[in-house]
């Protein structure tokens, strides 16, 4: 587990270094973009809300301004190095796909690979919290494997869980990212979110605070750009690296995945339901179409603005609640949480629907 000693002053520096190199080199990767072509096209009566093509690449600036800070100021180790490296095996997958496009089976791939390296350098679910009391050690179910001179153990439950959960958030920042600013946004309190738990007395991680204060630091720089009107598009890779950023930094205290799943509550709820309506509809969950959650509010009549800092307010509100409450009331605020969220996709769906039959 990262560990360490921050002083207050370096939590700010590090902040303001990862959102001023971000917000520095936007400009210039969204150059490059424009002028290789990297761009998505509108596609009129489509899914996308776009009316011009918006360049792409926004998540490699997001990545280097978090990358350009934590090399000024986190202690280099091995978890250090495997977070850093399965963020860089999705950034460029990422970058790939928003070039040429890769096939959602071979981006999976990738991501269960990065996720897995992450997990190989000790970043891993080993125990979680119980609402009733105390926790679950996950680890208590392992076996060990001989190989030649290799010794080491497995734990399917624990890896598993941390495999699951590591792809799983990783595809929802992504499934997240369909309005201007609404990724980076959601992303950014999540972060910060994480850093006032990991800073606080009850966890005490110091050095995780810091890499999540980075993070935010990074998503805050890019959200001017990324905000409505935006000038450029995280992409893929932003997405990818995001989610899995944020995956990491909840594993590192088994109290942090209760937040994480109260924080991101909303696009966690939103991607499980795409997942199971496209498969109910006999199509791969990861068909992009318009019936997201966020796009359900434009339907109903609001702006993107107003969608974008909806769900801003939702996200900061259920993070107020995770740093405030003990571990049951976090498990009653989750179900309240799956609760309204269900009952306002049903509304807003009902309501689109009223709509749709007036307008013919």
């Amino acid at each position: 587990m990262i560990s360490g000693q921050v002083g207050s002053l370096v939590y700010l520096l590090g902040f303001g270094l990862a959102f001023v190199v971000t917000a520095a080199i936007t400009p210039a990767i969204r150059k490059i973009a424009l002028d290789h072509g990297i761009v998505d096209h509108p596609d009129l009566g489509g899914r996308k809300i776009h009316r011009r093509p918006i360049a792409y690449l926004g998540g490699v600036a997001i990545f280097v301004g978090f990358l350009a800070a934590v090399s000024v100021f986190m202690p280099f180790g091995r978890q250090l190095a495997a977070l850093l490296t399965g963020c860089a095996i999705l950034v460029l997958v990422g970058v790939i796909d928003d070039i040429r496009g890769l096939r959602a089976p071979v981006k999976l791939l990738f991501q269960f690979v990065a996720a897995g390296v992450a997990l190989a350098g000790g970043i891993g679910i080993t125990t979680i919290t119980n609402p009733l009391g105390g926790e679950i050690n996950l680890e208590a179910w392992k076996f060990a494997v001989n190989v030649g001179s290799f010794h080491f153990h497995i734990s399917p439950i624990a890896n598993g869980l941390s495999l699951l959960w590591m792809v799983g958030v990783a595809n929802t920042i992504n499934f997240l990212d369909g309005l201007d600013g609404l990724a980076s946004g959601v992303s950014g309190i999540a972060a910060v979110v994480m850093f006032a738990l990991a800073v606080g007395p009850k966890v005490n991680q110091p050095i995780t605070a810091l890499l999540a204060i980075i993070l935010a630091g990074a998503a805050f720089g890019f959200l001017p750009y990324h905000f409505y009107p935006a000038k450029i598009f995280m992409g893929d890779s932003g997405a990818y690296f995001l989610g899995l950023c944020l995956a990491m930094l909840a594993i590192y205290s088994g109290a942090k995945l209760a937040t994480a799943l109260l924080v991101l509550g909303f696009p966690i709820i939103d991607a499980s339901w795409a997942a199971i309506r496209r498969i109910a509809k006999r199509t791969s969950p990861f068909k992009a179409d318009r019936k997201h959650f966020h796009h359900l509010l434009l339907d109903v009549g609001l702006s993107q603005r107003q969608a974008v800092l909806v769900l801003y307010v939702v996200s900061a509100a259920f993070g107020l609640v995770a740093l405030t409450a003990g571990s049951f009331t976090k498990l009653i605020a989750l179900i309240t949480l799956v609760f309204l969220v269900g009952i306002s996709i049903a509304a807003l769906v009902f309501k689109t629907r009223q709509i749709e039959r007036r307008a013919h």
